[in-house]
């Protein structure tokens, strides 16, 4: 017979694919104290994306004398490393210096109240805006460069204010955050998978640990105790890969979506959590990125080469060659608008999105895309047509009419800020767009501070702590772009400001 906490971890265990039919029952208060442990940190971080690596750096440098990073892949990085490399940071010296004045930290937060559309945490937006050049400081500190000059403005914000790294990878991140950690003493660890959290009453003291872990066959490798004196901090990131738990919590998400995540983000670490107690928000909140493409698997190009299309073209639906949306919308709103293009068998009618060619044929964005073949040079609109089968007339008609609102500066059928619009005369770059997941804005409700609450009394469980996409709560209903890397970031600096004061309480 099992206990309840027990039947949550089987149910927890059920829903991660392809992995074991159930994690490990947990432990109890009893038992953790007849453990021997096989080695003992102060604090413990568990995932080495931005949150983690951001985390441990932080709470090294606050003087905490023992910090172990664990990660259950092969590769330090997780998401982060394949991410685009988008950082919205207000007041950053690029869009000092292209005169942008009128930015700040509130501005940011409103945008991000708008696409929270009234579910977002403010104080915990603001609290992260506020710190954006502490993130930024970070980031140059230990060797992050960014693109010269860069500085736009992206989909959703008012201002100019995202800046990107030099290869347009998190992995220019994360590789200096890592290497940062190694110097000043940070101990990181591969393929280990936590089996579970080792509790006493509210208090979390160690993690059961699998170490030589291969995934995803949760039988390789063997167990091993290792005690946390001062805290653990999940930093495990989303479940967007968990496809049954996806179903469970969000049964309209559409199940055919591809997913931008890497293999590995399925959630465990969470779902141990809230076995122990730790209260879900948000759960079915799960963001897809409007700017995928069904001609690549995965992360892929796509994300660069419409930070292009967005900006200075345009988006036609396939089935009657018109404009149907605000291209420099929020995540949300643009991907919904792309879902309904749809034949009538319900099979994606996958939109296309257009801008000229020889301006941008240089551009590595677009150079990596032909060369992948998820984007075409076309010399005409009659070629458009008659690639993607789209009505040439009606096609030709909306192109005609887009061009005259990029000259007045002004859409009136969507109201699109018209700034940064050209106007389209070919030859054209053009690919197609269909969305996929990419973002969990559910996750483990913290305080401010980054302590994790526990449900059945509503106060932190003591030592345990959550940054980053495994937190819910913060965003609402849609994250804006280029604002996970700073809230990962961010509250890596915040948590380890938190454990040094809980530490001396």
């Amino acid at each position: 017979m099992h206990n309840r906490r027990n039947f949550l971890k089987l149910s927890a265990g059920a829903a991660i694919g392809g992995m074991a039919a159930a994690l490990p029952s947990t432990s109890s208060a009893n038992e953790c104290k007849a453990i021997k442990w096989d080695e003992s940190h102060d604090v413990i971080v568990v995932g080495s994306g931005f949150a983690g690596l951001s985390a441990a750096l932080n709470t090294r440098r606050q003087g905490i004398a023992s910090v172990l990073v664990l990660e259950k892949m092969q590769v330090i990085g997780g998401n982060s490393a394949i991410n685009g490399g988008w950082l919205a940071i207000p007041k950053n010296p690029v869009q000092l210096a292209q005169g942008i004045e009128d930015d700040s930290p509130e501005e940011l937060v409103k945008d991000q109240i708008i696409s929270g559309r009234g579910m977002q945490n403010e104080a915990a937006l603001r609290q992260i805006a506020n710190r954006a050049l502490d993130a930024y400081e970070l980031c140059i500190g230990t060797g992050v460069k960014f693109r010269d000059g860069f500085n736009i403005q992206v989909g959703g914000h008012n201002k100019a204010r995202a800046i990107r790294t030099q290869h347009g990878t998190g992995g220019d991140i994360t590789t200096k955050l890592y290497e940062a950690g190694v110097r000043e003493g940070v101990e990181y660890r591969l393929q280990h998978y936590i089996e579970d959290f080792i509790m006493d009453g509210q208090t979390i003291v160690g993690l059961k640990v699998r170490k030589n872990y291969r995934f995803p066959d949760i039988k390789t490798g063997s167990t091993v105790y290792i005690k946390a004196n001062k805290a653990v901090i999940l930093a495990n990131g989303g479940f967007a890969r968990n496809m049954k738990l996806r179903e469970m919590v969000d049964p309209s998400l559409d199940p055919t979506l591809d997913c931008t995540n890497a293999l590995g983000a399925t959630g465990e670490v969470t779902l141990t959590a809230m076995a122990h107690g730790a209260l879900p928000v948000h759960m079915n909140l799960i963001q897809t990125g409007h700017w995928g493409s069904p001609d690549e698997g995965g992360f892929g190009w796509s994300n660069a080469l419409l930070s292009i299309g967005w900006h200075q073209g345009a988006a036609i639906s396939v089935l009657n060659g018109k404009r149907f949306m605000d291209e420099r919308a929020d995540r949300k709103t643009c991907s919904e608008a792309i879902m309904k293009n749809r034949y009538p068998d319900n099979s994606p009618a996958y939109p296309v999105v257009l801008f000229n060619y020889e301006k941008y044929k240089d551009d590595d964005r677009v150079v990596r895309a032909l060369r992948d073949k998820m984007a075409w040079k076309l010399d005409s609109l009659d070629e458009i047509a008659s690639k993607f089968n789209i009505p040439a007339a009606e096609l030709k008609r909306s192109i005609s009419e887009y061009n005259g609102h990029v000259n007045a500066r002004k859409d009136p059928l969507f109201k699109r800020k018209m700034d940064t619009a050209e106007v389209l005369t070919g030859p054209f770059v053009v690919s197609r767009i269909w969305p996929k997941v990419h973002y969990c804005m559910g996750g483990l409700k913290t305080d401010l501070a980054a302590r994790v609450i526990d449900g059945r009394s509503m106060s932190p469980i003591k030592k345990l702590y959550a940054i980053g996409e495994v937190t819910g709560g913060v965003h609402g209903e849609a994250r804006l772009s280029s604002t996970s890397c700073l809230e990962c970031l961010a509250m890596g600096i915040v948590v380890s400001e938190t454990i040094k004061s809980d530490a001396q309480a």
